[in-house]
C-alpha cells in the first residue's frame, strides 16, 4: 500500500503521544514493505527522512483569522495532488486539530481517534476555539473509516460529535521493547514516586501531590518527581501550587525536571518506585505502557480507558484521580508491599509484551486499511 500520513508532530520536532505514535506505525508499515510518507504542517517547507520513510513539512500560514483555514487548504492541495497522480491508496489524519476537513477524492481516509480538543474541552467544561471544533467536526464526520486508540474515546467521540463511522475499528496504542541500556541520571533521588506528561490539573499533578504529602510525611527519604512541561494555570505555575500543597518541609524533596526524551524518562521509570498518572482524560496514553513496559508499579485512572489498559490488581492498581486519599492508599500499598509491587510489575511486562506489542497494532491497522481498500 502506498500510505500518507498527516501529522504535525512527528519526531524529532516537538511532539506528545500522537507524534510519537504515528511514527511508531509509520516505521512498522515501512518495514512490512508498505510505502509511507508523512506531512505536516510547520513552520517552513522541508523535506527530511526517517528510516525510508519520507517526511514533509508544508509551511503553515500565519496570517491571522485566516491562517489556520489557509494552512488546511495549502495541505488539501498537496494530498489531492497526490491521490490524482495515483501515488496514494490511503491518507491517514488525526481527529485533533481537525487538519482534513475537507474531503479527499480518488483515495481512502482513515481518521485515528486520539481524543480531539472538542472531546476534551467539552468534559473540562473548557470552551474549545470555535474554529479548531469546526474543523475537528468537518474532520470525523466527512471521513467515516475510524480506527480509535481505546473503546473510551471511540464512545466519547461517537457522542459529543452525534455521528458514527461507517467503518470502525479500536486498535491501541502500542510500545516497542524498552532498551537495556538507558542515560544515566546520577542526579534522581534513591527513591521517588514519578510522574510523567504535561503538569497539569487535567492531568492530576496537584492531586498526586496531595497524595503525596502524608506519604512523604511518614517516609523521609521519599521524594516526588514530576517529568514534563510545567503549564501556568490560574495565574501561576503548578509548580508553584504543588510546592504550596505540599509545604516548605518538602521544597528538596519535591523535583521538576521539565521536558525529557523518550530515553531520559525510560531511565526515570526503571528507577522509580511507583509510576503514577492519576489524569481525568485519557484516549490511551503510551506514557503508562511505557511504565509497564519498564517495570515499574502503575497507578492509573479508574475511569475509561484506565480498566481497558490495566487489570486493577493484576497488572497495576486504578485510583479515583478525584480523590487524593484514594490515590495515597494505593500508591502506599505498593511502597508497603514488595511482593505486590514485584508481581504487578511482572504481570505488567508480560501484558505489555502480549497486548500492546507493535506487531499486533500493525496486523489490525492492516486489516482496517484492506477493508476501507475494499470498500
Amino acid at each position: 500500500m502506498r500510505i500518507i500520513f498527516i501529522c504535525n508532530e512527528y519526531p524529532p520536532r516537538p511532539h506528545a503521544g500522537i507524534g510519537t505514535a504515528v511514527q511508531t506505525i509509520a516505521r512498522g508499515l515501512s518495514k512490512r514493505g508498505h510505502q509511507v510518507t508523512v506531512v505536516g504542517l510547520g513552520d517552513a517547507n522541508e523535506e527530511t527522512r526517517d528510516q525510508g520513510i519520507r517526511v514533509v513539512t508544508l509551511q503553515m500560514n500565519t496570517l491571522r483569522y485566516v491562517g489556520n483555514l489557509l494552512s488546511r487548504l495549502r495541505l488539501r492541495r498537496w494530498l489531492s495532488a497526490a491521490a490524482k497522480a495515483g501515488l496514494v491508496d490511503l491518507i491517514e489524519v488525526p481527529d485533533s486539530a481537525g487538519l482534513l476537513p475537507f474531503g479527499i477524492n480518488d483515495c481512502a481516509v482513515v481518521v485515528r481517534l486520539h481524543n480531539s480538543f472538542t472531546v476534551v474541552n467539552k468534559l473540562t467544561g473548557e470552551g474549545a476555539g470555535r474554529g479548531i471544533s469546526f474543523y475537528e467536526r468537518c474532520t470525523v464526520t466527512r471521513n467515516r473509516n475510524w480506527i480509535a486508540v481505546s473503546n473510551a474515546v471511540m464512545t466519547l467521540t461517537r457522542r459529543i460529535f452525534e455521528v458514527s463511522p461507517e467503518r470502525g475499528a479500536v486498535v491501541h496504542n502500542s510500545v516497542d521493547s524498552v532498551p537495556s541500556i538507558l542515560p544515566e541520571l546520577p542526579d534522581l533521588p534513591g527513591r521517588f514516586v514519578f510522574f510523567a506528561g504535561n503538569v497539569r490539573r487535567i492531568k492530576g499533578a496537584d492531586a498526586l501531590a496531595e497524595a503525596m504529602r502524608d506519604i512523604m510525611t511518614e517516609r523521609p527519604d521519599l521524594h516526588l518527581v514530576y517529568a514534563g512541561g510545567i503549564f501556568k494555570e490560574n495565574g501561576r505555575l503548578i509548580s508553584e501550587t504543588i510546592s504550596e500543597i505540599l509545604g516548605p518541609k518538602m521544597k528538596d524533596r519535591v523535583h521538576f525536571l521539565g521536558r525529557l526524551d523518550r530515553e531520559k524518562i525510560w531511565a526515570c521509570m526503571r528507577r522509580a518506585k511507583v509510576f503514577v498518572l492519576p489524569s481525568h482524560i485519557e484516549a490511551c496514553p503510551l506514557v503508562v505502557l511505557e511504565a509497564m513496559s519498564c517495570g515499574v508499579p502503575v497507578v492509573f485512572t479508574k475511569y475509561p480507558p484506565g480498566p481497558e489498559l490495566v487489570v486493577d490488581g493484576e497488572t497495576g492498581l486504578l485510583a479515583d484521580p478525584f480523590s487524593p486519599k484514594d490515590l495515597s492508599e494505593k500508591i502506599s500499598s505498593i511502597l508497603d508491599d514488595p511482593a505486590l509491587a514485584n508481581r504487578l510489575s511482572r504481570n505488567a511486562q508480560t501484558a505489555v509484551a502480549e497486548r500492546f506489542c507493535p506487531g499486533k497494532c500493525l496486523d489490525a491497522t492492516e486489516l482496517f486499511y484492506e477493508e476501507c481498500l475494499r470498500a
